[in-house]
């Protein structure tokens, strides 16, 4: 009962934030504490507490309601409780500058909530449930700014092909459903060889079906465009649909299909594994030309999160332990790297009024601390030593030499490729910001650093992203037990 209590704690206490009338500071308090106490119940039951399973309720013979812990759990539970109230921590900064704060902070509550029955999922039904309640409850964050006519159509273009995303998602399981009725998370998956004989086909296109579903909300293609429209959110919505959340739900739900329900033996050497990936393919090289095209600063990390996203999608579906340690690797670090990215976009926009990579000429002199967190960021996702960055990335160049087959090498160098396209991209916005004439002086002036909250997010995360960079084996050498026994 602590998991349901875990999960309820922020969507009871968010649902109850705008009925309590608090003034501005003591909500943020407020806010704070509820989200670092969720996060210090979700660890706890991650790593310390004794559970395995627990069933909430049973809805037929083969469809259940429940709970559960295991490693791939462990993994999306270390990222959301880590970064969420960082995320609400900045939050509270930039917010003052925006209207409907108390709406805002309880649907950004919970959104934890849902977020964390999603990792907790014990099976197929389940985690579907908590994957829609995530859609439904992120979509007033993307349109809080609800008089902006961005805001209305982003929020439209996100549900129309959320909803899209999920109904093929749902086919998909209800094809497997009819195979084999056993929808329980088992690493390995639950598919037998005489089923699979007699229904190789059909197996195949319900994989596609669930990878293409759930890959919507991983911005794969041809849906990657509903993740650089939402960009026009307020930046700690960004920051929650590219790093932390939304597009890692997607994710998580492709490697919960593909190593805990379908299993990889049973799809290796398939069509479906063939047409995943070459989608992620082109979606790698698809997301970081677009990147280096877009002027608009949030955008193009959106579109840069597209492409990274795709990277631990294809280590995936190389369906061996270590891709999927690649993977989930990857899948950390980019949360890290991401959302201090943003983070400090939001700080040009906010005391700046800067969305666009020419109007950052010069700004290093009145951001220097902002600068240099974005730097050491765009290190890491380039994959510059002594940064996690370069761990993660040597993982996905490795796991693609080891599978040994021409797609994962195909795979490999649309990689490569991205991450010199990521130094281009990235890098021209640290040059302008750099580089000042006298013409920009008049610009600067109405430029000011961030305050104390934002400052410390900054820090905070580029030394977690130089630490692990560092001292990562304990961390890897976690990830990879999971990878290679579930």
């Amino acid at each position: 009962m602590l998991v349901l209590a875990t999960i309820l704690l922020p969507i009871i206490f968010g649902l109850i934030l705008p009925l309590l009338k608090l003034n501005k500071s003591i909500r943020n308090i407020y806010v704070i504490i509820v989200s670092l106490i969720t996060s210090f119940l979700s660890l706890y039951i991650a790593f310390k507490y004794d559970f395995t399973t627990f069933t909430l309720l049973n809805l037929t013979k083969v469809l259940s309601i429940g709970f559960k812990i295991d490693g791939l759990s462990k993994i999306f539970l270390l990222i959301l409780s880590c970064l969420w109230p960082i995320a609400i921590i900045y939050s509270t900064e930039y917010m003052n500058h925006e209207e409907n704060q108390d709406d805002f902070f309880k649907y950004y509550l919970i959104a934890f909530g849902i977020a964390l029955g999603l990792s907790f999922s014990k099976n197929l039904i389940t985690m579907y449930l908590f994957y829609e309640l995530l859609t439904f409850l992120t979509l007033p964050l993307i349109m809080h700014n609800f008089y902006d006519k961005r805001a209305l159509y982003a929020g439209k273009i996100y549900l129309i092909v959320s909803v899209l995303g999920a109904s093929l998602a749902l086919i998909g399981i209800i094809i497997y459903i009819f195979i084999v009725p056993n929808i329980e998370f088992v690493y390995g998956g639950n598919i037998e060889d005489v089923v699979l004989r007699n229904n190789e086909f059909l197996i195949n296109i319900a994989y596609i079906l669930c990878f293409i579903g759930f890959g919507v909300k991983a911005a794969v293609l041809p849906f990657t465009y509903w993740l650089p429209t939402c960009s026009v959110a307020p930046t700690p919505v960004s920051a929650l649909l590219h790093a932390v959340a939304v597009v890692k739900a997607g994710v998580f739900a492709i490697m919960r299909t593909t190593y805990y329900i379908f299993g990889t033996s049973v799809l290796i050497g398939g069509f479906a594994q063939k047409v995943t990936m070459i989608i992620t393919i082109l979606t790698i090289l698809y997301g970081s030309i677009m990147a280096l095209k877009e002027k608009n600063i949030k955008r193009r990390l959106a579109y840069s999160t597209a492409s990274n996203l795709a990277y631990i999608l294809f280590v995936t579906l190389l369906f061996t332990p270590n891709g999927f340690s690649a993977g989930l690797s990857h899948m950390i670090f980019h949360a890290l790297m991401k959302i201090n990215l943003f983070f400090i976009a939001g700080a040009f926009i906010i005391y700046g009024n800067i969305e666009n990579v020419d109007e950052v000429k010069g700004i290093s002199k009145k951001m220097p601390i902002e600068m240099f967190s974005f730097i050491i960021a765009s290190l890491s996702m380039i994959g510059i030593p002594l940064t996690c960055g370069f761990i993660s990335k040597y993982k996905l160049i490795t796991a693609c030499i080891y599978s040994n087959s021409l797609l994962a090498i195909v795979g490999m160098f649309s990689i490569i490729i991205s991450a010199i396209l990521t130094l281009i991209y990235l890098f021209s916005i640290v040059v302008n910001a750099y580089i000042s004439k006298p013409d920009d002086i008049n610009i600067l002036n109405n430029v000011s650093s961030s305050g104390n909250k934002m400052k410390f997010t900054f820090i905070l995360l580029t030394i977690f992203i130089i630490y692990f960079g560092i001292n990562s084996n304990s961390l890897i050498s976690f990830i990879d037990n999971i990878s290679f026994a579930g």
